[in-house]
């Protein structure tokens, strides 16, 4: 009796706790208004807080929800505070909100690290956060960069990994040098590599095209807060000299207060190449049948035999699957008084060229602290990075494993000479090459090259900087900052007996160079920010700066390729048969600055800035003069608020800008210094400025307007921008006037190239809600460049960066075209297409062709980006497309296959009409070429390169993410996320049969050519991010 009364008593609690809950909740309506002119706010998210009960306000800002008493509502909308309410007796409440100040006056930092509100700013600057650089990571962070940020231009070098990357912000505007700056924690960084650009020589020199690798690719992007991109000269003024091409900011991570906070992240992928030449499998070689000779060599090198079935291509047996794995560990702690940051991160990959292998350790250390209630600021930091890559693939036609590679005769199996790449040579008593060929010097077995010309590249950093900061009132501070870079690199590399004797002698050949890049920086800045009356306020910063520079302190130490090492295959130095080939060479600069900003805000509506930067640089020395003054104003103004806009338009300014920076000149280019040559004697130098005429530093004058545009509570943002940049007083070399002092050529101002854009980034957030969130981005670029003019002395207006030589290539600046343009010769052809011949009257036929004239240009027309992130509950998906339109690219490795009849074009030829090419002679008669001899006239690497033009339009599937944040985490783990990702999964438009997007060269020559450079690779695997 006592169960049943207790459970008909539960019961009957049970219903009365219902109908009292039902009797409580109710329907709350109202209407939202902004506080500052009252109208509607319409898709302001109305939630219940703590439930997933909500609702959004409709057009006219009325909203509708049922509530219990005691419930807080939340309404929140992008751009405006948040307001929370308790739910009481009435059934109506009516909010207003207010602009969110936070949202509007955001701070970023500048250069020389202040930090100013992005509102107040008369120059373009765009940020990329740390997120953004690691949801799909790269090995080189900078190459997270491609698509993200409008006029920022990268071009991967075909180095594989590890390799350099060339970034140019707004278009090439120098003939010395157009990479950027950067800078790290407001702190300039040196980016030099060891001295050797990729692509510096169609051939490849002895040791094929080398990249020198940059100090980029050691910067740990887990380390990375966010990235500035500083694209005006405005912008980079106050860097005077360093910024000529524009400034990348790089914030990092430091310490947070609390307890110990651990990030582990650790990346998988694997790699499969992608846009490979088709090598056709139709037509073999004449060797096929032959006897091979004891040492491998086939009769005949090239495929232009019988069509014949069951011939397979070796090609693709060729390149492994590479895989790159990247685990990085952070810890962050702190107090009030002093925070630590550490972090570690290796980076171990397996390049899908075979021996290819690199190894990444880097560590980095950041300790910050206040003292003096907060007044006195020290921030200290160190990195170390050590990076080992053996094989590093190279590109060109000599000792380029990819060459023997493509080139191999159809029919006869590469495998065999995988297996056997050496044999015992009796005659010399040692091992030898087992070859097909070593024809035109460019084929050699490449599993030889693999084996038996390995290469060593180390490269290892120490930066160490520290900062302290004093704030002597709430008005006036003064910081000063130090750093110390120093980079090593080490390159090794070994050639055994029975390499192509053009390069390495019959004992061998060994290089060992050792190169050390320095810099050691200082600065004093004081920073004054006063706010005179409601209406006014000023800031103004005074500095100074000196920066010591010692870049390519290098012993080369080369057996060489005339008598080689006195015991084959002994790489020491004591087995070098002479020493010619040893060298010792270094390049000192000091620059001094000061510098100045004064910035002027009225009412908050205008802003004024003014700057000016004056460098003394050792490389003016022998001038009129040894110090350059850099100016700056801009203008900014908010006409938000001016002008009464509605709510519809969150935030509007226009700017406009004028600056003048630039470069100062090469070390020692007024100071002609003879060498040591290879005997002993004094050599003079070969270079020096004309008698009675004195060298200018190159000097950049930059407009700039802008403006930008907020909607909707910031939830559409357009940012709009107009350039127009003059560079005057070029560089060039030409040949010297006679003297008396010997040298060959004077260098010399001249020219003038001009660059004129529009950049366009548009983002939005279309969908904003409690489960589901879309925000995407769109950034547009177009760059506009032109030589304008070269030195008059210069025949037909061209400057040449790539003399052709004995090949069909070459690359140069001309008069009245776009900054590098690539030089061929093209078929002449008639009104209908048809090639012109000249008939010998034997039969023999000549192609006619026009003489080197400009057949590309690599410059995009423009550059299109779209990046778009989902957020469902715990589940994400990113993806980014880049794009880059028009321009054209070349390639050499297709004339070369052309020529020696492995492409799949040249067998197309033979399959159709009969295996003849129509021609027409010099009197219009039609007559027939063989596929064989069309081929091997236009083609080769001294061919008709203007055949081998494509256009460089490519659209790709740049990155891919799909990721999953576990909801619970249990007490251990704060958050885990997992997501699969991909970089260059595929390409949605390409015309050229290589990927565009490598280059051979990272330097200023060599752009837009492929000269049998390692394929581009496709990049899919996992990502494990943890907090704990």
């Amino acid at each position: 009796m006592k169960q049943n009364l207790r459970v008909l008593f539960l019961f009957s609690l049970f219903l009365f706790a219902t109908q009292l809950t039902f009797a409580q909740e109710k329907e709350i309506k109202g209407t939202v208004t902004t506080k500052a002119d009252g109208l509607p706010v319409p898709g302001v998210s109305v939630l219940v807080k703590g439930t997933t009960n909500g609702t959004q306000t409709d057009f006219d800002g009325n909203y509708l929800i049922s509530v219990s008493v005691g419930d807080i509502l939340s309404f929140s909308y992008i751009g405006l505070t948040t307001i929370e309410v308790t739910i009481g007796d009435s059934n109506t409440i009516n909010v207003q909100l207010e602009e969110d100040a936070m949202a509007l006056n955001e701070v970023v930092v500048t250069s020389l690290g202040i930090k100013r509100e992005r509102k107040t700013l008369t120059y373009s600057a765009q940020d990329v956060k740390g997120k953004d650089l690691t949801t799909v990571k790269q090995s080189n962070p900078i190459n997270s960069l491609s698509g993200k940020s409008a006029g920022l231009t990268i071009t991967r070098s075909s180095s594989g990994v590890g390799g350099s990357t060339k970034v140019v912000l707004r278009g090439n505007s120098s003939t010395t040098n157009n990479d950027p700056l950067y800078v790290i924690d407001g702190v300039p960084m040196l980016n030099s590599g060891n001295g050797v650009q990729p692509g510096g020589d169609i051939f490849g020199s002895t040791t094929g095209n080398r990249d020198g690798g940059d100090i980029t690719s050691l910067i740990n992007p887990d380390d990375v807060e966010s990235m500035t991109i500083l694209k005006g000269a405005s912008a980079a003024a106050l860097y005077g000299s360093q910024g000529a091409n524009g400034v990348i900011l790089i914030t990092t991570k430091t310490g947070k207060e609390g307890v110990v906070r651990v990030n582990f992240n650790s990346t998988l992928t694997v790699d499969d190449v992608v846009s490979l030449p088709k090598i056709q499998t139709e037509y073999q070689s004449l060797s096929v049948g032959e006897p091979i000779a004891e040492n491998g060599r086939v009769t005949d090198p090239k495929s232009w035999g019988a069509k014949a079935g069951g011939l397979s291509n070796t090609v693709d047996d060729f390149f492994d699957t590479g895989f790159t794995s990247i685990q990085a560990l952070s810890l962050s702690a702190g107090t009030k008084k002093a925070q630590t940051y550490f972090s570690f991160a290796n980076t171990s990959a397996n390049g899908v060229m075979p021996e290819n292998k690199l190894n990444r350790n880097v560590f980095n250390l950041r300790e910050t602290a206040n003292f003096l209630n907060n007044k006195i600021l020290v921030s200290a930091n160190i990195n170390l990075s050590d990076q080992r890559i053996s094989n590093r693939p190279t590109n060109g036609l000599y000792s380029n494993p990819l060459t023997g590679l493509y080139l191999n005769p159809v029919g006869i199996d590469l495998n065999a000479y995988k297996d056997k790449f050496e044999y015992f040579n009796t005659a010399t008593n040692m091992m030898d090459q087992y070859a097909t060929s070593f024809d035109e010097n460019i084929q050699q077995n490449p599993y030889w090259l693999i084996n038996r010309n390995r290469s060593k590249d180390i490269a290892q950093r120490v930066l160490a900087s520290v900062s302290v900061k004093y704030e002597i009132n709430d008005n006036l501070s003064v910081q000063s900052r130090g750093s110390y870079d120093k980079s090593f690199f080490t390159y090794d590399k070994r050639m055994y007996a029975g390499s192509d004797l053009t390069f390495v002698p019959a004992t061998g050949r060994y290089i060992l160079e050792k190169t050390e890049n320095t810099q050691q920086y200082i600065d004093l800045i004081a920073n004054y920010n006063k706010k005179f009356t409601e209406d006014i306020e000023f800031g103004i910063v005074l500095g100074k700066s000196l920066t010591k520079y010692s870049i390519g302190d290098q012993i080369l130490l080369d057996s060489g390729n005339n008598a080689g090492l006195k015991f084959p295959n002994e790489f020491t130095i004591r087995n070098f048969e002479e020493t010619n080939n040893i060298s010792q060479s270094v390049s000192n600069r000091e620059v001094q600055s000061v510098f100045g900003a004064a910035n002027v805000g009225y009412k908050d509506m205008l802003y004024l800035d003014v700057t000016g930067r004056t460098d003394w640089s050792s490389t003016l020395v022998n001038t009129d003069s040894n110090s350059f003054f850099y100016p700056s104003i801009g203008l900014t103004g908010i006409l938000t608020e001016m002008f009464d806009m509605g709510t519809s338009i969150s935030f509007s300014k226009v700017r406009l800008s004028y600056a003048e920076v630039g470069k100062d000149l090469p070390a020692y280019a007024t100071v002609p210094l003879r060498t040591i040559g290879n005997t002993g004697s004094a050599d003079q130098a070969t270079f020096a400025p004309r008698e009675g005429e004195t060298l200018k530093p190159e000097r950049q004058k930059s407009f700039e307007i802008g403006t930008e545009w907020r909607f909707f509570g910031n939830r559409l943002g357009v940012d709009f921008t107009y350039y127009d940049s003059t560079t005057e007083n070029q560089l060039f070399f030409i040949a010297a006037e006679p003297n008396t002092q010997g040298y060959t050529q004077n260098i010399v101002n001249a020219g003038e190239i001009t660059n004129k854009g529009v950049e366009l980034i548009i983002n939005g957030k279309p969908i904003v809600g409690d489960d589901f969130n879309w925000n995407t981005a769109v950034n547009f670029a177009t760059n506009k460049n032109k030589v304008v003019s070269v030195h008059p002395s210069l025949e037909n207006g061209e400057a040449i960066l790539t003399a052709p030589g004995v090949n069909g290539y070459g690359y140069s600046l001309v008069e009245g075209e776009d900054f590098g343009s690539i030089r061929g010769r093209s078929v002449i052809r008639d009104e209908n297409g048809l090639p012109v011949v000249t008939d010998d009257g034997s039969g023999t036929l000549t192609i006619e062709s026009t003489d080197f004239q400009t057949i590309a240009h690599a410059q995009p027309d423009f550059t299109l980006g779209w990046s778009n992130t989902f957020n469902y509950k715990n589940f994400s998906l990113n993806f980014l497309i880049d794009g880059k339109f028009g321009g054209d690219v070349v390639s050499v490795t297709e004339a070369v296959n052309d020529f020696y009849g492995v492409s799949q074009a040249s067998a197309d030829a033979r399959n159709n009409n009969g295996g003849f090419i129509n021609v027409v002679d010099t009197n219009g008669n039609p007559t027939q070429m063989t596929a064989q001899d069309y081929y091997t006239k236009i083609g080769g690497r001294a061919g008709l390169l203007g055949e081998y033009v494509y256009d460089a339009t490519n659209v790709t599937l740049r990155e891919l993410s799909i990721g999953y944040t576990l909801p619970e985490t249990g007490k251990f783990f704060d958050s885990i996320n997992v997501s699969l990702i991909a970089t260059n999964l595929f390409f949605i438009y390409k015309d050229a049969p290589f990927d565009p997007n490598i280059a051979s060269s990272t330097g200023i020559g060599l752009q837009g050519v492929d000269i049998y450079g390692q394929p581009s690779t496709r990049s899919i695997g996992l990502n494990l991010n943890a907090n704990f």
